[in-house]
């Protein structure tokens, strides 16, 4: 279980081959708040059943007046919706995702459900690596629809974060920490501080727990954060 004392973020940037780091102290207090007005805002009972609990986030900035704004996230959907108002939205264009994956995940689907009715092993065979070539040719896809912005006014695609050779974990950008970097770099805010948080029911590998503060997912957050924070302290 990660620590709850831990005092900043660190990331290793890949196109600068430097460590850059935001301190979590600024966003403390901001992410209690939000704790305490969780279940007003979005109703907490979703977290508690059998989805359990997920993890959120709030980014205190500094505004270009000199003004101190807040931004919160949510790991993932919220129940089923990537996108609600007042919260930091996906990386990438909600239509543009649908457009590319509802009609493809329909053939996926289908294809599931063809194999278990054929008996001849196979034919059997033959359909489920079809449905397997589609699921990882729609991944690719997806995974280029996903436009990370950086503070040196930097853009690329979670493939270029990616080496060649290695698989980009699924839920990758969807976290919170990107979506909150992500949408200052591109509102011209300065982060001074982010908090990320675990809250409703226990997860299954119970390493998550409600109320406690953690520190980024090192396999999906930890190659793409470096990048994100990039030019921050330059800001």
């Amino acid at each position: 279980m990660m620590p709850q004392n831990y005092t900043e973020q660190e990331a290793f940037c890949y196109s600068c081959n430097c460590i850059h780091s935001i301190p979590r102290q600024p966003a403390i207090a901001a992410a209690k708040d939000l704790m305490a007005s969780l279940d007003q805002e979005l109703g907490v009972q979703y977290l508690n059943g059998e989805a359990r609990g997920k993890m959120f986030g709030v980014l205190v900035c500094r505004t270009p007046g000199g003004e101190t704004q807040t931004i919160k996230a949510f790991s993932g959907q919220y129940n089923g919706q990537w996108q609600l108002d007042g919260w930091a939205p996906p990386l990438f264009d909600v239509q543009t995702f649908h457009n590319l994956n509802d009609p493809i995940e329909k053939q996926i689907k289908a294809l599931g459900r063809n194999a278990e009715t054929i008996k001849d092993p196979l034919a059997k065979q033959a359909i489920l690596q079809k449905r397997k070539l589609l699921s990882r040719k729609l991944m690719k896809d997806i995974h280029a629809l996903y436009e990370l912005n950086n503070f040196n006014g930097q853009k690329c695609t979670l493939p270029d974060l990616f080496p060649q050779n290695r698989g980009i974990p699924t839920g990758t950008g969807d976290c919170c920490a990107p979506k909150l970097l992500n949408y200052a770099a591109l509102h011209n805010l300065r982060p001074l501080g982010l908090a990320e948080f675990y809250w409703g029911r226990t997860n299954k590998s119970a390493s998550r727990h409600q109320g406690q503060f953690y520190l980024a997912c090192e396999d999906k957050c930890g190659p793409i954060l470096g990048f994100l924070l990039c030019g921050l302290q330059d800001s």
